[in-house]
Parts: structure tokens; C-alpha cells; sequence
């Protein structure tokens, strides 16, 4: 008969930015809460049945803060907990696999987010000698945030069915979709879009959107193309549900005469696109590296010669934000509501240029890159909820601030030697994923779980690669990578994370 044994929970806390969680070894971890908020039934009655009535909807309330509890002793040990006055970040980490200090050898982790001490109170003030029993008073805790389960068996998956020859440069996926809203009940990943470059042996040489519907393990073309033959498409994103969504694709070759321009789908069915073209701007030459969605009034996109343009009906009209036209720009980044930073909005381009605007656009300042990095090519940011921001160049630098670049942390992606860092995403303030191409000109991922204060290679089964461009992330554990097309000949590249938490917040 199979033995189970119970292995204890290890609580590793964070104090500071970009400082590494500790373990504290305790007496034990209880009480972790993960509230949703108390459901209560509408009913009316029942038609044609007296004295009977059906639920018509469900009502949640507000959710309490999500919270665990720590036991400690209290005889003949130093304890922060007993005197603690910050806010923490805090993990529960379950399932050791190896020693209990070592942080990434567990299965799982419970992780909460300013996490704050409550009320102690012991039941006596009196210490009885004479036996080994643990003299200990427990100490609750509330977080803001969390818990967010963090996976840390997740792993690769071999190169999934893409028939595309040209290479992979974005991609972008829709979230969860909920019974009351539809009958698809599709999960967020499962409806998805990646678009490519022009490829000159395709028969059109022509880019391509491809799509999925189920979690990108298939891939096939959608009914039409957006651009004209030699014309790649830089970037896509969406919103919507599956059944009713709209879809913009950028144009990222110049187009002689012609200004900038974007194609959008209003879909109703996966993979059937009509597409509407719309100039951006009104500068011949300008094409577009880059665009950010953050909602249906705050959509951006940057250009090649240094331009930011927003939308604020989905695509259909855009105003031009900041036309300094300096180098090129090659990402954008915007925090939503409810944030404490909302309206920032970041823009990172070529010779260790950032602009920041803290009105939604509408004014921009130069804000200080770091040092090392100068003449490099900024490729990435990336901007958490709690405002702070994450930028990645052509050097292999990785580089972190939470004052608004004021300050700037040298971070790093462990285990290799970077030539380039690709893209940087999140899931949230303690998750951030980041891809990088190496020397050999492939392409691996890390994970961050302690809010950029490392990054661990996190390639785990990792296929063979010739480079990768785009990176999109469901949620913590469940990320998509997608890049070029073997040089010797085949198919393009897409992989994505298997874990056991997939359907978890």
C-alpha cells in the first residue's frame, strides 16, 4: 500500500524590490485563505409552479483580504514577526524536493502580495519549563493581493503543429470567456493569433495571420491576408471573446509613398477576417514597430522614426501623441485602472531612448536610461500593476526601476551568456517572464518569482529553436514563445508551458 507523507510549508518573504525572498523556518503555516466572496441566489418564481421559484443568477459580494497565519515559537528565538511594521511579499511554498532553503525546489507556492501583520495575541504570559512541548502564538497576516499559485514543475512543450514557413513576430491570445457571458466556455489561451514576416519562397510572399482555437495546438491560416506581398506585419493584438472580437495587425515595412497603416477584423467566427485598413498618421515612409491595447480608450502604437499614435475607438481613428521624431521606437507599455500609476505609458527605442508620459499620452518627458547600456537598442519593456517597469536591450542587458527611472536596478537572466533580450511580459507584480537569444543565435525563456530580483532559465524541455520574437503570458505558469523558421528549412516555432495549475487564476 502506498505511504503518503505530509512535507511542510516553508514561508520565504520579500521586504525590498529586486532583493531575494528569505526563508524563515517556523513552526508551521495555516489558515491560507484564497477569498472569492460569498455567492447568494436570485430567484424568482417558477412559471407555471406554485410555491416554487429558480435561480435566475448568481450574486457574489466583496471578497475579504486573502491572509494565512504563521506559527512561531516564542521561547529562546529572535522573531521579526513579533516586531514587524512593512508590508511584505510573502510565499508558502509545498512539496520540497530538495533541501528546504534551496527556493526553486518545491512543487508549488501560495503567493501574496503586501502582505500586512495583524493582531498577535498569545493565550498566557507565563512559560512552563520542564518539557520539549513548543511554547508558540500564532500571527495572522492579510495580503492586498493573492494568492497567485506559482507552478514550479512547469515545462516546455515540443514544437507544436504550425505549418507557416515564414518566421513568427508577435502573437497574442484572448482571456478567459464565463458561462453567464457564452456557451463556448473557452479558457483563456485557447483562442489565439500569431502573425509572421514576409517570406519571399511562400507563394505570395506575403505575411500571414494564423489562428487557434484549441490552446495553440493547432495553427492554420486565416482567410485572407492583411498586406501586400513584401510587407510584414510587426505586431497584433485583440479583445473580445471568441465569438466577437476584433483583431488589429500592424504594417511593419515601409510602403513607399504611403503613411503608416494597421488592418482590423471584427470576427465572429475564428479565422474568417475581413479586413478595414486605416492610415496612422499622415508621414510617408513611417511604419509601425510596436502596439500596446490596454483598453477600448487607450490603444498606442509606435514607429519606426520615433512617432506614439493612440486610438481611442479601437483602431477605426488615431492621433499622433508625440512627434519629436527621434530614433526608432520599438515597444510600448501602459498600466490600467485602478493602479496607483494609471495612465503611464512607456516607450523604448533604439540609442538607450525612453520617453514617459503620465497623462495617457498627452505630455512626455526623457527620462534618464541607464549608464551601461548607452548607444544600445532597447527592445522590450514592460510595466507591472504596481508601476514598476522592466527594460531589455541588444546588448543582453536587463535593467528594473519602481521610481520612474530615477534609479535603475542591473538585473540579470541566469545561467547563459545574453546577446539579446527579446520581449519582457507579465502576469503580474511577482511574475515576469522574459525570452533572450543566446550565442549560438537560439532563443531560450526565464521566469522571475520574486519581482524581477532574478531571472531563472526556465527552458525546461525548451525545443531546439533558431531564434524567438514573440512571448505572450496567460497567466504565471502558462506562457507561449513563437520565432523564426529553421534555416535549414521547416516550420515556424511555437511552444508553450504544460503545468498542472493551467486553470487557477
Amino acid at each position: 500500500m502506498t505511504a503518503y507523507t505530509h512535507k511542510e510549508g516553508r514561508l520565504w518573504v520579500q521586504f525590498k524590490k529586486f532583493e531575494a525572498f528569505k526563508l524563515y523556518l517556523l513552526s508551521g503555516v495555516t489558515d491560507l485563505t484564497d477569498p472569492q466572496g460569498t455567492l447568494s441566489p436570485s430567484r424568482e418564481p417558477a412559471a407555471g409552479a406554485r410555491r416554487q421559484s429558480v435561480i435566475t443568477d448568481m450574486l457574489r459580494g466583496d471578497p475579504d483580504l486573502p491572509g494565512f497565519s504563521v506559527e512561531t515559537r516564542l521561547q529562546k528565538t529572535k522573531n521579526w514577526l513579533l516586531g514587524i511594521k512593512c508590508a511584505i511579499n510573502a510565499q508558502i511554498h509545498m512539496g520540497r524536493c530538495d533541501r528546504p532553503d534551496n527556493y526553486t525546489k518545491s512543487n508549488m507556492a501560495w503567493d501574496y502580495r503586501y502582505a500586512e501583520r495583524e493582531n498577535i495575541a498569545a493565550d498566557r504570559g507565563a512559560i512552563i519549563e520542564g518539557d520539549d512541548a513548543k511554547v508558540a502564538v500564532t500571527v495572522p497576516f492579510k495580503a492586498r493581493s493573492g494568492p497567485d499559485y506559482i507552478d514550479f514543475l512547469v515545462s516546455f512543450l515540443s514544437a507544436r503543429t504550425f505549418a507557416g514557413i515564414e518566421d513568427i513576430l508577435d502573437m497574442a491570445f484572448l482571456d478567459d470567456e464565463c458561462l453567464e457571458d457564452c456557451q463556448t466556455q473557452y479558457e483563456a489561451g485557447d483562442v489565439g493569433y500569431v502573425v509572421t514576416d514576409a517570406y519571399s519562397a511562400s507563394p505570395t510572399d506575403a505575411a500571414a495571420v494564423y489562428y487557434t482555437t484549441d490552446a495553440g495546438e493547432t495553427w492554420a491560416i486565416t482567410s485572407s491576408d492583411p498586406f501586400a506581398p513584401g510587407e510584414s506585419i510587426s505586431c497584433v493584438v485583440l479583445q473580445g471573446i471568441s465569438d466577437n472580437h476584433r483583431i488589429i495587425v500592424s504594417r511593419g515595412t515601409a510602403d513607399g509613398g504611403n503613411p503608416a497603416e494597421i488592418a482590423y477584423a471584427d470576427v465572429t467566427t475564428p479565422g474568417t477576417t475581413t479586413w478595414v485598413y486605416v492610415n496612422v498618421g499622415a508621414v510617408n515612409g513611417q511604419y509601425i514597430n510596436y502596439m500596446f491595447w490596454l483598453d477600448q480608450g487607450n490603444l498606442y502604437a509606435v514607429t519606426n522614426d520615433g512617432y506614439v499614435y493612440k486610438s481611442d475607438d479601437g483602431g477605426a481613428s488615431w492621433t499622433a501623441k508625440y512627434t519629436a521624431g527621434v530614433v526608432a521606437f520599438n515597444d510600448v507599455a501602459s498600466i490600467g485602472p485602478g493602479t496607483e500609476r494609471a495612465g503611464y505609458v512607456w516607450v523604448v527605442g533604439d540609442s538607450n531612448t525612453i520617453r514617459l508620459s503620465t497623462d495617457e499620452g498627452d505630455s512626455w518627458s526623457t527620462v534618464t536610461a541607464p549608464a551601461a547600456g548607452a548607444g544600445d537598442a532597447i527592445n522590450t519593456v514592460c510595466v507591472t500593476p504596481d508601476g514598476t517597469v522592466f527594460i531589455g536591450n541588444d546588448a543582453g542587458e536587463i535593467y528594473g526601476s519602481f521610481d520612474n527611472g530615477s534609479n535603475w536596478t542591473t538585473l540579470s537572466l541566469q545561467g547563459l551568456t545574453i546577446s539579446s533580450v527579446a520581449r519582457i511580459r507579465m502576469a503580474h507584480d511577482g511574475v515576469i517572464w522574459a525570452i533572450a537569444s543566446v550565442a549560438d543565435g537560439s532563443s531560450r525563456a526565464w521566469r522571475s518569482t520574486d519581482g524581477g530580483a532574478s531571472f531563472l532559465l526556465w527552458s525546461h524541455a525548451m525545443p531546439t529553436n533558431s531564434g524567438l520574437n514573440a512571448l505572450a503570458v496567460i497567466d504565471q505558469n502558462y506562457v507561449f514563445v513563437g520565432g523564426n523558421a529553421h534555416p535549414a528549412g521547416g516550420s515556424a516555432f511555437i511552444s508553450k508551458t504544460k503545468t498542472d495549475f493551467m486553470s487557477l487564476p
